[in-house]
This record gives structure tokens, sequence and C-alpha cells, in this order.
């Protein structure tokens, strides 16, 4: 009786883990009755198998032995998945969180450095916007674009200025992108180190810290999404394409094709650090599911220990005991009985046929002395009684 009754109240904190405790009274009736049913089948089962199997499998009875042990096995078994996983549930979910943490950090890091590759566009900008700066004034004062006359304010001038203004306004934009990335990489620390805070708080139940990552993990996309967006990487794509298109400078060919292929070096470069700036092959991990009872058995290894007690109390136990009690009836019944080798073998519809011997006709010598001899008051003259099933 003290085993069932140690394998309900297992049951019970196990159903209770399991979230299967609801509020109210039927909440109450699911976490009383079942505890009480496995109770009462467990009691009947090893006590029939006890008590009636192993007896009647010890005097040849091979099908009681099959049943009991059979009934162990499926009974202990039962015990054994309902009890293992509402044990160790919450140690798995959170070794489950610990994993999606772990995961969440690697892919942060993977966009962060993304972000690390798309600031290596501005210097680039940078460049850009000082030569084309620098080209404007020498073409002003001594016309080294255009190879033309001594300086001055002419058509390549002007086309010059508007370009360097054009990078100007590129290069603040994407220098004001790399000041927001670095802030929202500060904030992408914070919050991940808040996530790590909660995960660790052992003082809260588990179930309470995945509602609080849950909610960290919401805000956490909206972060990375920022620090993506926080450098202008389309803008300076569209501006490569813009460089790459080129200028017409009107009666200009020459110097046309001069500046265009300066322009063309400069989309070159950047659509170079821009190349080298995309997104890695790495995917989002998604939040886990809440863990179930069959989810924890592939954590079964993690928790050996807890998994062979139980499995030990559940089932081991009941069928050695129900081993070695049909090994004490055995040697019982030897003691009792030592010459019985076991129960004797059925007769078959021949055996008065196999069990019948040969005729010894006797010579008329023998006959004569039987003859004398009845006179003998000695002899027993009880018929031989033959031995065998009698028909």
């Amino acid at each position: 009786m003290i085993l069932p009754l140690i394998s309900a109240i297992m049951l019970w904190t196990a159903l209770r883990n399991l979230g299967t405790a609801e509020s109210g009274f039927t909440g109450f009736l699911k976490t009383l009755l079942l505890p009480l049913a496995a109770f009462i089948v467990a009691y009947a089962v090893y006590r029939m198998a006890i008590e009636k199997a192993a007896t009647l499998f010890s005097v040849g009875y091979v099908l009681a032995g099959i049943v009991g042990l059979v009934s162990i096995l499926i009974v202990g078994a039962s015990l054994f998945m309902g009890t293992l996983p509402g044990l160790i549930i919450k140690q798995v979910e959170e070794r489950r969180l610990q994993v999606y943490a772990s995961e969440t950090a690697r892919y942060s890091d993977v966009r962060t450095a993304h972000g690390a590759q798309a600031g290596r566009v501005v210097p680039v900008v940078m460049a850009i916007a000082a030569d084309l700066d620098t080209k404007t004034e020498c073409e002003k004062t001594s016309s080294c674009v255009s190879l033309r006359g001594s300086g001055g304010y002419g058509s390549t001038t002007r086309t010059l200025e508007a370009l360097a203004s054009r990078a100007a306004a590129v290069r603040d934009e994407a220098a004001a992108g790399l000041q927001q990335r670095d802030a929202v990489r500060g904030e992408l620390a914070d919050h991940l180190a808040r996530m790590g805070t909660v995960l660790a708080d052992e003082d809260r139940d588990v179930w309470e810290r995945r509602i609080a990552l849950r909610e960290l993990d919401a805000g956490l996309e909206q972060l990375l999404n920022r620090l993506d967006e926080a450098v202008p990487t389309a803008m300076l794509a569209a501006y490569a394409g813009e460089l790459r298109t080129g200028v017409n400078i009107p009666d200009r060919p020459d110097v046309t094709a001069r500046v265009n292929a300066l322009l063309a070096g400069y989309a070159a470069n950047l659509e170079t650090v821009l190349g080298q700036a995309g997104t890695g092959a790495i995917e989002r991990p998604a939040f886990p599911p809440r863990t179930g009872a069959i989810q924890t058995l592939s954590y079964v290894g993690e928790f050996a220990p807890v998994a062979l007690l139980v499995l030990s109390v559940e089932l081991v136990f009941p069928l050695v005991l129900w081993v070695y009690t049909v090994l004490s009836l055995l040697w019982a019944r030897y003691q009792a009985n030592p010459d019985d080798n076991g129960p004797a073998p059925r007769e078959s519809d021949f055996d008065d046929l196999t069990n019948l011997r040969p005729i010894d006709v006797p010579k008329r010598r023998r006959v004569r002395k039987l003859v004398e001899s009845d006179d003998d008051q000695d002899v027993d003259d009880t018929p031989p009684v033959r031995r065998g099933r009698a028909r």
C-alpha cells in the first residue's frame, strides 16, 4: 500500500506543476480524482500480481505470470510517464528559456555586426563629399577638371557645386544615422541585460519569468529594426545609382566624360562597401512555446538521477518484488518436496500403445513349472496391476 500511495502523491505534485490544476472546484476535482484513481489501480494491480499471479505462476500457470508482468509494466510505465514530466517541467522550461536567450544574444550580435558594416559606408560618403568640395574649389581657381582656362565660374564649376551639395546632404544624413546607431546599440545592450536579469531571478516562478521575457522579446525586435534603419543603406544605395548615372555638361563632351569617370569611381567604392554590409544568413530565433509533457522527455538525459529514481519507484521496484516473490515460492516448494521435478507430463491418446510391451510366450517346461507352483500357498494370486492411465 505504501508504494502506490507514494506514487499518487508524486502524481499529484506533477499534475500541479503541469498546470492541470485549474482554479475552482473543477481543478480541485481533477487534481484529486486522478491521483486517487492511480492509487486504486496501482494498489489493486500490484496486489493481484503479487498474491495471485505470482502464486499461480509458481505452480505452472504461465499465463498468470504473463498477465502479472504485463499489468505491472503497463501501470508502472503509465505512472512514470505521468509523473516524471511534472517533476522536471519547471527545470526544463527554464533550460529552454536559457537556450532561447543565448540564441537571441547571438542573433543580436550578428545584427549589430551588420550595423557596424553599414556604418563603414559613412566614411566613404564623407570622403566623396570632401573630394567633390576640393574638386569644385580647384575648378574655380585653376580649371583642374575642365582643363580649359585658368579658373572661373563656368558650367563645369556649377555642375561640381551641385554634386558637392548633394554629397554633403547625403553625408550629413549618414553621419546622423551613425550617431543614432551608436545610441540604439546602447539601448540594445541594456535590453539584453534586462532579459538576462529576468531569466536569472530564481526567486520568481519560471512561468512569471516566461511572461516577462515574452514582453521583452516583443521590444527587442523593435530595437533591432531601429538598428538596421539607423544607417540609411537604402538611401546610400540610391545615391550610388545616381553617381553611376553621371551628369551631362552641355557642349562639353570631354569634360562630361571626365566628370562621369570621377563619379563612377565614387559609385564603385560606395557599392563595394554596401555589398560587404549585406545581412547574414541567420534566422531570428522564435520565442519557445510553453513546455509540454512530451517535450520534457527529450531532456531526460539532463535529469537522469530524478528519472532513475522515479523509474525505480514506479516500475523497477514492483517488478523486482514480483520476481523475488515468484522465486521465494519456487524455493519454498522445492524445500517442501525436493524430489518433485515438476508436474507430471500430460498423457496423450497414444500412451496406451507406446507403453505396451511384447508378450513373452512361455515354453512348455515353464508352463509345467508354473502349474505345479499353483499349489504353493505363498504364491500371490492377485493379478498384476497394469500401470498407466485407466481406460
